[in-house]
């Protein structure tokens, strides 16, 4: 029969954090002292080891934005207050696990702030939590327009499928005018789009550029007649570059 060491119930839920090296520093001492007091874990830490091992190397790694490690640990620490808010009768109502499931790792799993952090984990290890942060399962570059009229702040916003201007403070084009988005290749001269757009009331805008930017060095916009032009009639009031 396999043996359980001193405050084992404490320690059982633990085994999938030490494994992933996401223990708490002033945790992982108590924790390590009681693998060497009970077989039990000790036994369950070097089953699952093997696993827990070959995560790193079986997806290419991706740094993850500096944001994650915050979200994660706002969601851990949430759980962990409402659970030392709740009064002691709540706690003691909570529906007790079966011993087997608190010692196993679908125990462990089974606890909601772990679980997310867990899946966060194989995700960045999968290169897919970029795309769910930036949305659309993409990666995105933000660029700031070069020029762009006094007051207004314009950025070009580079995704996997397509690129968009957006725009705040934007001020309306000349009357009888519209807006008119630019593609400008190095040496070349302004293709014109479809894009024709005028900003809302409050200055804001988010204009789709149509085509790829593949060779584009800068997104153009000027003030055109209704139903665009050929050719720039006005110099550009945004020139937002793409690299």
């Amino acid at each position: 029969m396999t043996r359980f060491g001193p405050d084992h119930e404490r320690w059982a839920d633990s085994l999938g954090s030490y494994l992933l090296g996401a223990m708490p520093d002033d945790e992982l001492g108590g924790f390590e002292a009681h693998l060497s007091e009970c077989p039990a874990c000790h036994d369950e830490v070097d089953r699952l080891r093997v696993a827990a091992d070959a995560l790193p190397v079986s997806v290419p790694l991706v740094p993850p934005p500096p944001a994650l490690k915050n979200r994660i640990m706002a969601v851990v620490e949430a759980e962990a207050e409402l659970l030392a808010s709740a009064d002691p009768a709540a706690r003691a109502a909570r529906p007790e696990q079966p011993a087997r499931e608190r010692r196993s790792w679908l125990g462990w799993l089974s606890r909601p702030a772990v679980a997310l952090a867990c899946a966060l984990v194989l995700l960045v290890g999968g290169g897919v939590i970029g795309g769910l942060i930036a949305g659309g399962g993409e990666e995105t570059r933000t660029l700031s327009a070069q020029t762009a009229p006094e007051g207004a702040e314009v950025d070009l916003k580079i995704g996997d499928e397509g690129a968009t201007l957006v725009a705040t403070g934007m001020p309306e084009p000349p009357e009888g005018r519209v807006y008119q988005v630019w593609t400008l290749k190095p040496g070349g001269k302004p293709v014109p789009t479809t894009a024709l757009w005028t900003p809302r009331a409050d200055g804001s805008a988010d204009v789709a550029v149509p085509g790829s930017l593949d060779g584009v060095q800068s997104v153009l916009v000027s003030a055109e007649p209704p139903g665009g032009s050929p050719a720039p009639t006005t110099t550009p009031v945004i020139d937002a570059p793409t690299s």
